[in-house]
């Protein structure tokens, strides 16, 4: 279980990355799920995905079978230091699911860059967290957005 909440923290620097142009062009850019297939030490893939709603953020880590692992919410913040934009991943719950979610004391920095619906995250370079933590950049991909029922085709509209 530590393990998992150190992954989830990880993946929080990866969404702190992601999630002002200033900034509030970024954070509409940033609005939406973004995701990014990886390979564990091991040798297992998983899929890292972060949804953007404004200030906040939830964050996913599901195995290959589509099983959540790790959940995280929480608030993001972007800025900029010198020449690099950040994002700011705080006040975030963390746990094995959803309803099973506590609040983890840290706060995560990431660098990001945002260009269409690819963004470029550096995390964990913040502080030293530890082995679990160690620095790295994805490449994420924005989900094309889910139609709503409203904008389905019905099914006896006159042609």
């Amino acid at each position: 279980m530590k393990k998992q909440i150190v992954s989830i923290l990880a993946v929080l620097g990866f969404v702190a990355v992601c999630g002002t142009p200033a900034f509030g062009q970024d954070l509409e850019a940033l609005a939406g799920k973004w995701s990014c297939l990886k390979t564990n030490e091991d040798g297992q893939r998983y899929t890292q995905q972060i949804e953007i709603k404004k200030d906040k953020f939830t964050f996913k880590l599901t195995d290959k079978d589509g099983d959540t692992m790790i959940y995280a919410e929480g608030d993001v913040k972007l800025d900029k230091a010198g020449p690099f934009k950040t994002m700011i991943l705080s006040n975030i719950k963390a746990g094995q699911s959803a309803g099973q979610i506590d609040p983890i004391d840290d706060t995560f920095t990431s660098i990001y860059k945002v260009d269409g619906d690819t963004c470029l995250l550096i995390m964990n370079f913040d502080k030293e967290r530890g082995e679990q933590f160690k620095p790295s950049l994805d490449v994420m991909r924005k989900a094309a957005p889910e139609k709503k029922a409203a904008d389905a085709p019905k099914a006896d509209a006159p042609k």
